[in-house]
């Protein structure tokens, strides 16, 4: 597979071979597992349904000029957890398309960090593969919801692609969908992280946010940027009453597009009873 370098759409450059099935299994839209792949990325299911599997969820600002998500990369490189990143740059609005780029290091960073959801939308994963075939490891990301449930699906398969190099991921949370598959999701915060970023569900015009820490990596992360003064937590128990009505209010929406009139457009969302009550209750 290759990509449109005007607009991103995805094309076929060559006959499957040694890998056939990986874009089958590797698109977030074919079959989802959220249980199982839940099960293999965290050893847990959610128990809260509306945010995924998380450590614990606080309300930080920045300490300096500099934006959240930029501190959280610069403790990442400095904590040795990351030594590259995958980050996106953006080359169009309408349509929104952007393309990954690598840096490898903090400050080459600075001129990628997405300032809303639609900076990153592109084939970012892309960028893991480019970084693998450079034999670069340790290699961070930022990217959406869509982003890591198809590289959630290529870690938990055993297809040998390199994903299993990439030592972080950091999760813009969406606010609302602008490409076309964008309707047919059912993750708004990132389930599939180690670090959720979301400014929704934060006071307006704070400048802050929430921080859904999923992982032991997630916490490593976050505990480096507020010792090295980078991050200050505000609130370490924030009301998520907001966050969780947006994420909800959401998900229903989109839950109902798919299932239609004819009920064939979900198959590819595996559901426990649990969770399909959670997205249709009011």
């Amino acid at each position: 597979m290759d990509f449109n370098q005007d607009t991103g759409e995805a094309y076929v450059v060559d006959e499957c071979a040694e890998t056939i099935g990986l874009c089958y299994n590797a698109c977030p839209r074919s079959f989802l597992p959220i249980s199982e792949i839940e099960q293999k990325l965290f050893g847990k299911t959610r128990i809260d349904l509306a945010a995924g599997v998380y450590k614990d969820i606080v309300q930080v600002k920045s300490k300096n000029k500099d934006e959240i998500l930029y501190n959280l990369v610069v403790a990442a490189f400095e904590s040795g957890v990351v030594k590259h990143m995958v980050l996106s740059e953006p080359k169009s609005k309408k349509p929104p398309v952007a393309f990954p780029v690598v840096v490898d290091n903090a400050k080459d960073a600075k001129n990628f960090i997405p300032k809303a959801t639609m900076d990153n939308a592109g084939p970012l994963i892309t960028g893991i593969g480019k970084a693998y075939k450079d034999y670069k490891r340790d290699i961070g990301i930022i990217g959406n919801p869509c982003h890591f449930q198809g590289l959630a699906k290529i870690l938990v398969s055993d297809f040998n692609t390199g994903a299993e190099r990439t030592s972080l991921r950091i999760a813009f949370a969406c606010s609302s969908g602008g490409m076309t598959g964008c309707k047919y999701c059912t993750d708004f915060s990132g389930e599939f992280s180690d670090i959720s970023y979301s400014p929704w569900g934060a006071p307006k015009g704070s400048g802050e946010a929430f921080l859904i820490i999923r992982t032991d990596v997630g916490q490593k992360v976050v505990d480096s940027a507020i010792e090295k003064k980078l991050i200050e937590i505000t609130d370490p128990n924030p009301d998520l009453s907001e966050m969780k009505k947006f994420l909800n209010k959401k998900r229903k929406k989109n839950f109902l597009t798919l299932l239609g009139k004819d009920l064939v457009k979900a198959n590819y969302l595996s559901l426990n009873v649990d969770e399909l009550k959670d997205i249709l209750e009011e």
